[in-house]
C-alpha cells in the first residue's frame, strides 16, 4: 500500500511539473496540437515507468523507455533548444552531458565487475567509451565558456557602436540653462502585452486566472514605455522611472537567467537605438551621469531597466516594493547601495491619508498607491503653472481613469481593492485641482501621442499647454469619471491573422 501511494505521489508530482512545462511552451507560442501530442508522450512515459503493465503484459520498463520515454526525452530537448536555449547555456549543457556520460561509465564498470567477477569485457569497453566521451564533453564545456563570452562581448560592442551613432546623428538639441523647470517625456521603447492584461480587468483578467490567461492568450498589442525627465532649477536632474534598457530589448535571453527566460517572451520589449535612455537624454542636451535622483513608481522591470545606466543616482522607492515586489533583480545590481525609502510621514494630502514631501518645499510629493505592486507610488510635481501627476502603472492610460468601465488586469483580493482605492484618490485629486494633469507610463491613446508630446515638446507646457491637456481629458471623461462616446477601447486583430493587433476607440 505504501509503495502504491508513493508511486501515486511521484506521478502527481511529475505531471504537475510537466503541466507547468507545457504552459511555458505555450507562452513561447508552441502550437497546441504539438503540445497535445508531446503532453501525451510525457504522461505515458511517466505512468509507464511506474506501472509498466499499463502497456500490456509483455511490457517492461525498458520497452516503455525505448518506445515512449526516448521520444518524450528527445521532444523535450528539441523544444528546449527551439524556444528556451540561448548560447550562454552551451557550457552548462555540455557540462551536464559530460557528467551524465561519466556517471553512466561508472555504472557500466560496476555492473561489469558484479556480473563476471571483474572480467566483463563488453561492459568495460562501454565504460571506457562513455568515460572518454565524458572527458571530451568536459573539455568542450570549459573551452566554450570563453567562446560564448567573446561572442556576447562582440554583440554588445556592435550595439554600443549603434548607440554612439544615434547620439551623434543630426538634430540634437542644446541644453537650455535659463533656470526654468522642464519636463520631458522619454519614450524608451515598447512592450508587447495581451489586450486583456491591458484592458480586460473587468472581463475576468484578475488574480491567478488573469496570469494564466496572459500566458496562453495571444491577442497582443504594442504599448509604449515612458520615463520622464525633470530638469529642476533647485534640485537638479531627476527622473521618474527609467524605462527598459538596451539589453532587455536586444539581448533578452542573455540579460535574464534561464528561470526568468522560461517565464517571459523574447520579444516582450522593442527598442530602437534612438530610444535608448542615454541616447534620449543626450539628444536633449543632458548626460545620464548628471541624474541625481530617480523616483521609481514601482520595481517592475519595464520601469527599472534603465537603472543600470544610473549607478550614481539615489533611487527613491517604497520599501514595500523592495521587500516584496522585485521579481527580476538584475536591473538593481548597480544601485543597491543608493536606495532611499520614504517614510510617508508628511501628513495627509487631499484624499491620500499619507504622503511624502520629498524635498521639504512642496515641489515633489510622493503618494502611495499600492495594488499594482506592493509599494507602488505616484509622484506629484508642482510647477508655477500647475502640477503634473506621474501615474506609473496605477492606471495605464487616460481612459483607465474611468475605472468602473476600463480596468487593467489586477492581482486580485486585497491588492485589487487597494488599486481601485488608489484610482478613486487620484480621481479626487484631479477633480479638486484643475491645474494638475496626469502623465502615464504606457498610454497608447492620442492623449499621449499627440497632446502630451506636443505640450512638453520643449519641456515647458505653460498654463496654456496644461489647459489643453485638461480640455482633452474632459473631452474623454465626464465629471463623474465615465467615458464619453467614442473613447471605449476595442481590440482589432492583425489583418493577416498573425502579428500584433491594435486598439480602436469607439
Amino acid at each position: 500500500m505504501i509503495k502504491v501511494l508513493g508511486k501515486i505521489g511521484l506521478l502527481v508530482s511529475a505531471l504537475t511539473v510537466a503541466a507547468a512545462w507545457l504552459v511555458v511552451l505555450r507562452l513561447k507560442s508552441v502550437p497546441v496540437p504539438l503540445l497535445v501530442v508531446y503532453g501525451l508522450l510525457l504522461a505515458g512515459s511517466v505512468a509507464g515507468l511506474l506501472w509498466p503493465g499499463l502497456f500490456g503484459r509483455r511490457s517492461t520498463r525498458r520497452r516503455v523507455l525505448a518506445f515512449v520515454g526516448v521520444p518524450a526525452g528527445l521532444g523535450t530537448l528539441g523544444l528546449y533548444l527551439a524556444v528556451v536555449y540561448y548560447v550562454t547555456d552551451l557550457p552548462v549543457l555540455l557540462a551536464l552531458a559530460a557528467a551524465g556520460c561519466l556517471g553512466w561509465a561508472a555504472a557500466a564498470l560496476l555492473r561489469g565487475r558484479r556480473r563476471a567477477g571483474g572480467s566483463d569485457t563488453r561492459q568495460t569497453r562501454r565504460a571506457f567509451l562513455l568515460g572518454g566521451a565524458g572527458l571530451v564533453l568536459g573539455v568542450l564545456s570549459g573551452w566554450s565558456v570563453s567562446r560564448v563570452e567573446r561572442q556576447r562581448r562582440e554583440m554588445l560592442a556592435r550595439r554600443e557602436h549603434q548607440r554612439q551613432a544615434a547620439v551623434r546623428a543630426p538634430g540634437a538639441r542644446r541644453r537650455v540653462a535659463d533656470g526654468a523647470l522642464r519636463v520631458f517625456p522619454i519614450h524608451t521603447g515598447d512592450t508587447i502585452v495581451t489586450y486583456g492584461q491591458f484592458y480586460g480587468g473587468l472581463d475576468g483578467w484578475e488574480g491567478l486566472n488573469g496570469y494564466v490567461r496572459t500566458l496562453v492568450n495571444k491577442a497582443q498589442i504594442v504599448v509604449p514605455v515612458y520615463a520622464y525627465l525633470i530638469d529642476h532649477p533647485r534640485h537638479g536632474l531627476l527622473l521618474v522611472d527609467t524605462g527598459v534598457n538596451r539589453e532587455q530589448a536586444h539581448d533578452h535571453d542573455g540579460y535574464y537567467d534561464m528561470t526568468s527566460r522560461l517565464l517571459s517572451e523574447r520579444d516582450e520589449y522593442q527598442m530602437t537605438s534612438q530610444q535608448d535612455l542615454r541616447v534620449r537624454l543626450a539628444r536633449l542636451g543632458y548626460d545620464a551621469k548628471e541624474v541625481s535622483t530617480v523616483f521609481l513608481t514601482h520595481v517592475h522591470d519595464d520601469h527599472a531597466g534603465g537603472l543600470r545606466y544610473l549607478p550614481q543616482a539615489t533611487v527613491v522607492m517604497d520599501r514595500r516594493d523592495w521587500d516584496h515586489g522585485v521579481l527580476y533583480p538584475y536591473s538593481f545590481d548597480l544601485v543597491r547601495e543608493n536606495l532611499s525609502f520614504p517614510a510617508f510621514d508628511s501628513g495627509a494630502f487631499g484624499a491620500f491619508p499619507a504622503g511624502q514631501d520629498h524635498f521639504g518645499d512642496g515641489s515633489i510629493v510622493l503618494l502611495p498607491t499600492p495594488g499594482h505592486s506592493p509599494g507602488h507610488m505616484c509622484v506629484l510635481l508642482r510647477m508655477d503653472e500647475g502640477g503634473v501627476l506621474f501615474m506609473g502603472d496605477t492606471l495605464y492610460t487616460l481612459p483607465h481613469l474611468a475605472v468602473d468601465q476600463v480596468r487593467q488586469m489586477t492581482i486580485g483580493g486585497a491588492d485589487t481593492i487597494h488599486q481601485i482605492e488608489a484610482a478613486r484618490r487620484i480621481q479626487n485629486l484631479l477633480a479638486s485641482d484643475a491645474g494638475v494633469v496626469p502623465l502615464f507610463a504606457h498610454d497608447n491613446t492620442r492623449y499621449q501621442s499627440e497632446r502630451v508630446l506636443s505640450a512638453f515638446a520643449h519641456g515647458t507646457p505653460g498654463k496654456e499647454g496644461l489647459r489643453e491637456l485638461r480640455a482633452h481629458m474632459e473631452a474623454v471623461l465626464t465629471p463623474g469619471w465615465r467615458l464619453r462616446p467614442g473613447h471605449t477601447p476595442h481590440f482589432v486583430p492583425a489583418a493577416s491573422g498573425t502579428g500584433w493587433g491594435r486598439v480602436e476607440f469607439r
